[in-house]
Order: C-alpha cells, then structure tokens, then sequence
C-alpha cells in the first residue's frame, strides 16, 4: 500500500472508532393485548453520541412505517402517525445507553419486526426486534 494511504487513513480511523457504537436488542419481545410493551434497543457507548438521533420504524412488507423519532440537537421527540399517543421514547436511560421505546395499548396489529435505528454525526447502527403478540 502506498505511503500516502496510511498517512490519510490513521488520522481519520481514530476519529470513526471514537466516533463508533454497536446497537443491541432482544430478537423477539412479547405483547399482551390492551398492555404495555418495551421494545429494548441498547448502544453501546457510555456517553451519548454527538447530535444523536433515534428513530424506530416497523418493517412491513410492502413498506417501512415511522414509529418514532428522536433528534437530540433539536429536541424534536415525534410518534409516527399510525402512533399518535401510543409511544414513548426512555430517554431516562440515554446516560446508560439505553433507547427502548415503551408502546402503550398493545394491538393485534402492533405484531411485526421493529428496527432501531441510532445515528451519529459520524455513525449509525441498527438492531432490530421480532413483536409478537399472546394469544394471536
């Protein structure tokens, strides 16, 4: 490899890996009907990334569906349409990394693969979690 590559490589590398975190979840989470339910989404940094931003979609076939959206830059915290008054983000948990998204009132048709998105000014990761509802 040229010497030119390193010299251009190792300044930025230090930057991407303080800049880095992976995203964690349960594969699968089960809901009960007219109940509560946490979705869990963990990073793994210890310190919340710069002008973060975690967004929760719900994976349908034919489409992607915004559940919620959080930007910490400008503190916008927004539930998806179909959402309204249904979600909330625990952001009690954001000094120990933790971004689950509590969905209130459990429905049949909550059921289906969420994904939660973490990104940085420098990074992203995802992770996602299978909902499945009792008795359905």
């Amino acid at each position: 490899m040229p010497p030119w590559v390193h010299l251009w490589t190792l300044p930025h590398l230090g930057l991407l890996l303080s800049e880095s975190f992976e995203v964690s979840s349960f594969p699968t989470v089960t809901g009960i009907v007219g109940q509560d339910v946490v979705l869990p989404c963990q990073i793994s940094t210890r310190t919340q990334p710069n002008n973060m931003e975690v967004q929760w979609k719900k994976i349908i076939q034919t489409h992607v569906e915004t559940v919620h959206e959080y930007r910490a830059q400008t503190g916008q915290d927004v539930p998806g349409q179909e959402y309204q008054g249904r979600t909330v983000l625990l952001k009690d948990g954001f000094t120990s990394g933790n971004v689950s998204l509590k969905l209130k009132n459990v429905r049949p048709a909550d059921r289906g693969m969420y994904s939660c998105i973490v990104k940085s000014n420098e990074w992203s990761a995802d992770a996602a979690t299978e909902l499945k509802i009792a008795g359905w």
